[in-house]
């Protein structure tokens, strides 16, 4: 019975041993993928920096027969925050017209968004201060809840920096689902805009009403849309107001 009992109990030990070792092993796998993720973005931020000034000249040299090499720079470009993305859309917008050239800003500047995503959800999250942490989690569990609309929204605000969205987004790992499909809908409206000043600047057009036009109704749609997709969000955020 001794022996049994003594057996037992090695047993533990080294259960508890080994599930001790997974877990530090583990942290050691996320660490090693956090720093990994944060010099290779760093890296690509120092290249596009470097090049600058030689990237968009030749983007604009590009055949239009060269897509798949036009959307693979335009990615890239739209991942760091170092060119606007609003004069890639707008060369894109000259060399596809409008609606190509929209439709393939859309596409990678999604591509972008959900490459960042994947670089900045591989680190864990950072510690904080109790206070500090308590007014962040406070602020994640609003934006947890609503992770559609708030993607939606900044991404229908050209002011606010694409990179900015995307590596909150990784980095708090929200719902990829709805993170991909606010941007794909936030961007549509944005980038054929930009299309469509890069035509305006080819052709010398003037009229800046279809921009007004587009703008309001895809925003008319995307509310109604949203109006019927989360009906108590209102509420909800009537309650938490009170």
């Amino acid at each position: 019975m001794l022996g049994f009992l003594q057996n037992f109990c090695a047993d533990i030990e080294n259960t508890t041993a080994h599930i001790k070792g997974r877990r530090e092993a583990t942290k050691e796998l996320m660490l090693t993928r956090k720093i990994a993720a944060g010099i290779f973005y760093l890296a690509l931020l120092g290249l596009i920096y470097a090049l600058r000034d030689k990237l968009l000249p030749w983007l604009d040299n590009l055949a239009p027969g060269s897509w798949p090499i036009i959307l693979f720079i335009s990615a890239v470009l739209a991942m760091v925050p170092v060119i606007p993305f609003m004069v890639v859309s707008g060369i894109l917008g000259i060399k596809y017209g409008i609606w190509g050239g929209g439709a393939m800003s859309v596409v990678a500047s999604t591509l972008a968004a959900v490459l960042t995503y994947w670089i900045f959800a591989a680190g864990d999250r950072a510690n904080y201060n109790p206070g500090t942490r308590h007014r962040l989690e406070i602020w994640n569990e609003h934006v947890q809840q609503r992770t559609f609309l708030f993607v939606l929204i900044g991404r229908m605000l050209p002011f606010i920096p694409a990179a900015l969205i995307n590596g909150y987004a990784g980095w708090f790992k929200l719902s990829f689902i709805q993170y991909v499909s606010a941007t794909i809908l936030g961007k549509i409206p944005t980038m054929l805009v930009f299309a469509y000043v890069g035509v305006s600047a080819v052709s010398g057009s003037q009229y800046w009403l279809p921009i007004l036009l587009i703008y309001a109704v895809f925003l008319s749609v995307v509310y109604l849309i949203y109006s019927r997709l989360f009906p108590n969000v209102r509420g909800t955020l009537r309650v938490d107001n009170e």
